[in-house]
């Protein structure tokens, strides 16, 4: 009797997680045969004066390389870049108005400079110039600029102040789609840029 009471506790218990492991199999099936979100159309891209972003940084310096999440407001006269750990903690923020610009770390330290350029160089080494990074993001060079473009005359490379921009992916195969992986590098300073969210 106890023999076939523990035959059915056991039944009920494989059974039980036969179809625990088949509903798990059916919600991985789902997501991984769930639409991948629609991108909606972008405007064309000369005209975007404001754009926000998230995504993750690598920052390779000669042999280090440090990894980071990042969001970045822009407008003409504003900039707001915020750094955190790929953990989500909050490293640090820089700011741009026509004030002048501050960096601002989770500690409370605060930083000021008349340029964002020479502030960002506190993660980056050397400075890097924030208004035109604003272009090279939405895939845009200055018109006098020699560049390499795809079959849809989208920004793939080009060399501009001394920077090379690769542009590595687009979101979409539209030709006014928005970068979603770029690379810039300057010396031995290289930074990648995964792009997740847009809005512009």
């Amino acid at each position: 009797m106890r023999q076939m009471r523990l035959k059915n506790e056991c039944g009920i218990f494989l059974a039980g997680r036969k179809y625990c492991v088949l509903l798990a199999a059916l919600v991985l099936s789902a997501c991984a045969s769930a639409p991948p979100a629609e991108i909606p159309p972008r405007p064309v891209r000369e005209s975007i004066l404001h754009f926000e972003l998230a995504g993750r940084a690598i920052i390779r310096q000669g042999a280090r390389a440090d990894s980071m999440r990042m969001t970045w407001e822009h407008s003409p006269d504003e900039d707001a870049m915020g750094f955190s750990s790929s953990l989500g903690m909050v490293v640090a923020e820089l700011q741009r108005n026509a004030t002048g610009a501050r960096w601002i770390t989770a500690d409370g330290e605060r930083y000021e400079a008349r340029s964002a350029d020479q502030l960002l160089a506190r993660i980056t080494d050397q400075p890097v110039p924030i208004e035109s990074l604003a272009r090279w993001v939405l895939g845009r060079v200055n018109r006098n600029v020699p560049a390499t473009r795809d079959s849809m005359g989208r920004l793939l490379e080009a060399v501009e102040e001394g920077w090379t921009v690769r542009i590595l992916s687009y979101e979409s195969e539209r030709p006014e789609a928005l970068p979603s992986s770029i690379e810039v590098e300057h010396g031995p300073l290289r930074i990648r840029l995964a792009i997740e969210e847009w809005a512009v």
